[in-house]
């Protein structure tokens, strides 16, 4: 395949604001075109990018210049519109994560496997090299723990992050980062779950903050906690038995963000690294586009996929 011709299904603010302007700058995509139920937004967006703007998303789907439908909807809607769209033949990438049901997760990877169509989780932290950085350090020394933390003020806006109905919800929005980080750093590994709790704050009508301890089978433990409504945390910690590692801002990072590293000897020695400048979303758009002609790549997304839906059910029905 030559260039990839994607449509985004979507148009909140995250889609306008870092997604459209992204993919328009992405080697090797071209932006189609737009779709949403907001007539304005579709024929003011479609204007200022010179692309489709479509309101009925079976005019966009009919589309046969399309290629990639990316999903940029409320959790809550993924497994239909995926669906749609892996029927009407499209290659999808989904905002994360994917479902918030397992077993409508399995669903979709079926049909996807069954249809020979890429589905996608855009987890963009995992393609930026300053994740890499820290599987490096993994890859150096044995792990003790690791500790991650994401934690966000309330937003002013959160639309259906404030609704279960949607799958709002601190644990959905937030947590899954956390998920999906460890699964990536200790691939092929059993997990146990020691202890979990997700908590609603009286008034609210989703959960607002949790905590889980996990351990995995090749010996190392693991803290998550995450939390909506408080000032924010965004990091993760590594303690090694003979050295030690901790990063900021692991998961969702500002334009033109240069990674520091802390980096400690057997003694507590501490040193400072910086790591690359580089924009995650492309990174991540880079590696989808390569994974359409690479089968390798599918599969693994696809079993990835699963593991991290696996273990967020887990995480809720411990």
């Amino acid at each position: 395949m030559g260039i990839v011709k994607v449509s985004v299904w979507g148009l909140g603010n995250h889609s306008k604001n870092r997604i459209l302007p992204i993919l328009s700058k992405t080697n090797g995509i071209e932006l189609l075109g737009v779709c949403s139920r907001n007539i304005d937004s579709v024929k003011e967006i479609a204007n200022h990018w010179n692309c489709y703007g479509w309101k009925n998303p079976k005019e966009m789907l009919n589309c046969s210049e399309l290629d990639v439908v990316y999903i940029a909807t409320p959790i809550s809607t993924h497994f239909a519109l995926a669906k749609q769209a892996i029927e009407a033949g499209k290659h999808v990438w989904v905002e994360k994560p994917l479902t918030c049901s397992y077993a409508d997760t399995q669903a979709l990877v079926a049909l996807a496997k069954k249809n020979d169509k890429v589905l996608t989780e855009t987890f963009m932290h995992l393609y930026h090299p300053q994740f890499q950085s820290v599987k490096n350090f993994i890859g150096s020394t044995k792990v003790h723990s690791i500790i991650c933390r994401f934690g966000i003020p309330a937003l002013d806006i959160p639309g259906f992050r404030n609704n279960p109905d949607l799958c709002g919800g601190a644990f959905w929005d937030v947590a899954s980062y956390t998920v999906s980080t460890l699964l990536s750093l200790l691939p092929n590994q059993q997990v146990e779950i020691v202890f979990s709790e997700i908590l609603t704050k009286k008034g609210l009508k989703v959960d607002n903050e949790g905590r889980a301890l996990l351990r995995f089978s090749q010996g190392v433990t693991a803290y998550l906690e995450w939390s909506v409504g408080v000032s924010y945390k965004n990091e993760i910690d590594l303690w090694g038995v003979d050295s030690s590692f901790f990063t900021e801002k692991i998961f969702s990072k500002p334009k033109d963000y240069q990674p520091c590293y802390k980096i400690r000897d057997l003694y507590g020695n501490e040193r400072i690294e910086y790591g690359i400048k580089t924009e995650q979303f492309m990174e991540m758009f880079d590696n989808f586009v390569e994974m359409i002609n690479d089968k390798e790549k599918i599969i693994k997304e696809r079993e990835s996929i699963l593991q991290r839906a696996k273990l967020m059910h887990d995480i809720v029905n411990y």
